[in-house]
Formats: C-alpha cells, structure tokens, sequence
C-alpha cells in the first residue's frame, strides 16, 4: 500500500491515547500471499490465533499508549526517519516461531533486506531523542501470522513445523516507498483494526 505524498488522519475531538506502532505495510496482493503461509501452517496446528490478513504487516518500533502529545512527536519522528531514508526491499523467508507457555508465536521472516535496518535504527533514534521510549530488545524483522500455536501433533515441535511448511512455500518480494504510523483499536467493538494515522514517503 504505497502512496505518493504523505497522508495523514486527523483525530476525532476528546480522543484519548492511542496503542500506536510504526509498521511497513503490505499491498493486498502481498498480504494474499502472506495468508497463504499462514494458512499453510495453521493446518498444522491444534490451536492458533491466525492474523486478519487486512492487519498483517512487518512492525518496525511498538510505542505503546499515548496521548496526542506522543501521537504528535511519534508523527515528527516518522516524517524525519522518512526524510532520510530511501525506499526498503525485502526478501520474505522460512516461517519461524517464538516459543510462549501460552503457545508459540508464528512468523515469516526476512531473509534478505535492503534499507530496513536503516529505517529501523533512524526511527529508533529520531523517537528517543524526542522523549519516547522504544523496546530495548534487539530488532528481529518478521510478520506475525499466528498467535497461541500449539502443534497439532502433541509430540511435534512448533519449529519443526515451521521448518517443514517452510519447505513448499514460494519466494516472495516486496518493495516498499512509504512507512506508517498505525493505530491498533476496535472500531465501535469490532474485531482488532489497524488504522494508519499517518503515512510518509521514503525520500532518502
């Protein structure tokens, strides 16, 4: 989902905070193709929270709830990271999965970059200079496709599951021009959205 100029919604009067992420997004045809790789391992599994395939995206820095005060320097930081950089090419790779007590977490990789860790790391600065706090963890590049996966087998592995999917599903690129700041709600009690409040084109 590319833009030619940068777009913005504006917030609603009295809006209190936001659950605000900055993300590369996908077009619908990637996503299409991303949902294929989700499903191909959801038939693997016993249980497993797939993810819409309008919400999947690759996050780039989680800033958590804030106020129009953040939501203002978090747009900022965004605008000057995206001065700065130039457009990110990706190579989607094996499917992987952070392991939890509550079950795994499932996602494709990158297994080729150009630009992403750039972008990651001049957002990351351009954010805490201005006051906002980022995950201190290291950046792991991927698109989250399920959550609460547990093997359908009880004696398998979730990363030997993924190994073994990770063996039929074709290459996939991407090339992406724009970065967003996305807001995750849910509309007027609707399923889990996220909206773009701001989109800004990679000019470096």
């Amino acid at each position: 989902m590319q833009a030619d100029m940068e777009n913005s919604v504006k917030p609603s009067a009295g809006q209190t905070a936001k659950r605000l992420f900055i993300a590369l997004r996908f077009s619908a045809e990637e996503q299409d193709a991303l949902a294929q790789s989700r499903d191909a391992v959801l038939e693997r599994l016993r249980t497993g929270r797939p993810s819409p395939t309008a919400n999947i995206h690759l996050t780039l820095a989680f800033l958590g709830m804030l106020d129009s005060t953040g939501e203002g320097r978090a747009a900022e930081a965004l605008r000057s990271a995206a001065r700065e950089c130039g457009p990110v090419t990706l190579s989607l790779g094996a499917l992987g999965a952070f392991e939890r007590q509550r079950g795994g977490i499932v996602w494709r990789g990158v297994s080729r970059q150009e630009g992403l860790l750039v972008l990651q790391r001049t957002l990351v600065r351009e954010l805490t200079v201005r006051g906002l706090s980022v995950d201190e963890k290291p950046f792991v590049p991927h698109v989250t496709l399920v959550r609460g996966a547990r093997p359908a087998d009880d004696t398998s592995d979730l990363q030997l599951v993924c190994e073994e999917v990770s063996r039929v599903l074709p290459s996939l690129e991407t090339r992406h021009t724009e970065v967003a700041l996305m807001w995750s709600h849910h509309p007027e009690g609707e399923r889990l959205t996220y909206t773009p409040i701001l989109t800004a084109p990679l000019r470096g």
